[in-house]
């Protein structure tokens, strides 16, 4: 992959083995991205990304208004999800192990020891995030193998780094 640039606009360029190109924009910033077929010279590609100029714009408008989640902290207070619902974060310290645990549909409490920094206390949460998404994959995988036909031979839970679900940890990538 390799970069064109139309004005200020900055284009990611792939080509591939196929028929037509794709222009794409993708949040949280608006990066622009066209595949290409292998035949089309950087040129045709630009003429095509400036005739595309206006879409673009729109489409990068849109990320830019779309309200955002703040940087989490891992703080009490602080909001979090959990299985679609908001809760609010209570910090307890303690000198036994860390761990999470869900308190009066209202409360996650984080436990953690005394002078933990924030990425000790987001390490405690993901993993309790991927516990408990790995305790409700297998019902979900018996589910659907039995109603699509198919035998799910493996499985595993991964951090994402680009954002194709909705929740802080996307759901799985079967193997």
């Amino acid at each position: 992959m390799h970069q064109i640039t139309v004005g200020e606009l900055v284009i990611d360029v792939a080509r591939k083995d196929i028929k037509n190109l794709h222009l794409a924009v993708y949040p949280p910033d608006g990066r622009v991205r066209i595949a290409t077929p292998l035949n089309i010279d950087d040129e045709a590609v630009r003429l095509f990304a400036i005739s595309k100029l206006a879409w673009i714009k729109k489409h990068q408008a849109n990320f830019e208004a779309q309200e955002r989640q703040s940087p989490r902290e891992f703080v009490s207070g602080e909001s979090h999800y959990f299985q679609g619902k908001r809760y609010l974060l209570n910090v307890i310290y303690c000198l036994g192990n860390p761990k999470v645990e869900v308190r009066n549909n209202t409360y996650i409490d984080l436990y953690v020891r005394e002078g933990s920094n924030e990425a000790q206390r987001q390490q405690v949460i993901m993993s309790w995030y991927r516990q408990q998404l790995k305790q409700e994959i297998p019902p979900l995988i018996e589910k659907w193998q039995k109603n699509m036909g198919v035998k799910v031979e493996d499985w595993g839970v991964k951090l994402m780094k680009t954002k194709w679900g909705t929740g802080a940890m996307r759901f799985c990538q079967i193997q």
